[in-house]
């Protein structure tokens, strides 16, 4: 009998993944292009290197509209989109993850591209940075927009090695496109390597790859005298801006950054300087790609500022400058967004998510990452996620948290624990003693944030947000010397890309001891 219920089980068990995976292969991008083929629209692909202008000519067109939306894929480019027209008396909202700005009387909006609307119609749509189609975890917002956003010109601007995908989604769905090149406005040149960081000069900007080495770096450069403003993925988006401003402003003369520079932040940096060519990629050291050289390197030598741009390196020269010689190979697949009709439907989320990252791939497509969604739901568990209405559930498990820290996770968990028996989250409270400690409040409260607009509520702490980052900008304009690496025995200060966590005398002395 028991074995004759197992059996039974298993049956239920299998049909029920039969049902998943038919009903996930109705909603692959053919129903996409059914919708796409309705509506009435034209295309102008702007299509070029960073730094050259394609950007700056889809804006004239947004300028010009009666109606508009901007979708990139940053806050900062958003918001920069924002000051922009604003300041040439375009009126403009701000519509962010993080916040959203009315402007009284406005009908442009700046918005990140996942918060893109289907419902309204507009004159003219900029899609930014399309290039990011292939992002297994991302992508899915540029597939969507591009098929679905209703707008009688939508302008794409799109890197080099994008063309044929971009060209190929759009002929899929036989829409009426125009192609405009973009040529570099000031040339790109590899200009050798540097020994030291006494070598930098202003207008720099050194490349790194993880917080710490960014912070050395900056340490490292003001015990030389020069004041460095510093760029990297956990610094709050308001603390970046006025890293940004300074430099602008010459307050600030050299940058240091990560990769985060590489994608729409408009600096007037006369040298990219590559101190560091290989970064953690979630699970292992890697070496950067062409691409991502290239995308970094874009960044030297602003229009009308400075005459060429010229990219340097510490180590291996060879591998940057081949990088700048070599034509990007295009760009292969097109990533599927997960279908949001899945949350209408009986079907466990688990078990939506584990077969569609198990359904086959079809040939230059990929589709959207569920994985961390999954991992957020596995940490919620089931007895506290049968309490919620699916939709909110699926709203609560896609809420935008780095799923590798582990005290953001929990205090996300506590919160939809809280949200489920209708009860307000409680405010994090981490200590924010240290630069590390206010960066870790403020992704906590952007947690909040997220979460309560998933519940209809608008946070009433952006004040709370705003002073975190003033606090986390006034410990980044302190002595950046204290930031300096330095060996874990004797204190001495180390270069910041010395590979070792104590020094070459301190490794003697220690050897010697042992022998």
């Amino acid at each position: 009998m028991g074995n004759q219920r197992r059996r039974k089980g298993r049956n239920k068990s299998k049909k029920i993944n039969k049902d998943i995976i038919s009903f996930l292969k109705e909603f692959d991008i053919v129903q996409y292009r059914e919708k796409a083929r309705q509506l009435d629209r034209r295309f102008i692909l702007h299509i070029g290197p960073t730094n050259s202008g394609k950007t700056y000519d889809a804006l004239q067109a947004l300028k010009a509209a009666r109606t508009g939306v901007y979708l990139g894929p940053l806050r900062l480019l958003a918001l920069e989109m924002y000051d922009t027209l604003n300041a040439q008396g375009v009126l403009c909202e701000l519509l962010t993850g993080e916040e959203f700005i009315r402007t009284a009387g406005a009908q442009i909006t700046a918005s990140t591209i996942e918060l893109c609307s289907f419902t309204k119609r507009y004159d003219v749509a900029v899609i930014d940075e399309a290039q990011m189609i292939s992002d297994p975890f991302r992508g899915g917002s540029w597939t969507k927009a591009i098929f679905l956003v209703d707008a009688a010109e939508v302008h794409i601007c799109l890197s080099p090695d994008a063309q044929q995908l971009i060209c190929r989604l759009l002929d899929s769905f036989d829409a009426d496109y125009d192609v405009q090149w973009h040529e570099r406005l000031a040339p790109l040149v590899f200009s050798g390597t540097i020994d030291s960081m006494k070598q930098v000069q202003d207008g720099d900007a050194v490349i790194v790859f993880s917080r710490k080495a960014v912070l050395a770096t900056a340490g490292e450069l003001q015990n030389l005298g020069k004041k460095a403003s510093v760029i990297y993925g956990a610094l709050p988006p308001a603390s970046r801006r006025e890293e940004v401003r300074k430099f602008a402003a010459g307050e600030n003369t050299v940058v240091v950054s990560t990769d985060a520079i590489g994608m729409g932040i408009s600096l007037p940096i006369r040298r990219i300087i590559f101190r560091e060519l290989t970064k953690f990629d979630g699970e292992d050291d890697r070496t950067l790609t062409d691409s991502e050289i290239r995308q970094i390197a874009g960044r030297a030598g602003r229009y009308g500022i400075y005459d060429k741009g010229e990219v340097l390196s510490v180590k291996d020269p060879d591998t940057v400058k081949k990088a700048l010689q070599r034509t990007g190979r295009q760009l292969r697949d097109i990533t599927i967004p997960f279908p949001r009709e899945a949350i209408e439907t009986g079907f466990p989320f688990h078990r939506l998510f584990d077969e569609w990252q198990r359904l086959p791939i079809v040939s230059g497509f990929t589709r959207e990452d569920m994985t961390e969604a999954a991992f957020l739901l596995n940490e919620l568990g089931g007895k506290i996620a049968r309490k919620l209405d699916r939709q909110l559930l699926y709203e609560l498990i896609t809420c935008p948290v780095d799923v590798k820290n582990e005290q953001l996770v929990l205090y996300w968990l506590e919160s939809v624990i809280a949200i489920s028996v209708d009860a307000i989250p409680e405010v994090p409270m981490f200590d924010t003693d240290t630069l590390e400690g206010c960066e870790l409040q403020y992704k906590a409260l952007d947690v909040r944030h997220q979460l309560l607009r998933r519940i209809g509520i608008e946070d009433p702490r952006m004040d709370e947000k705003q002073e975190l980052a003033d606090k986390i900008n006034q410990l980044l304009l302190s002595d950046k010397r204290n930031f300096r690496k330095r060996c874990r025995l004797c204190g001495r200060t180390l270069p910041a890309d010395y590979p070792y966590g104590i020094c070459e005398s301190c490794f003697r002395r220690r050897r010697g001891r042992r022998r």
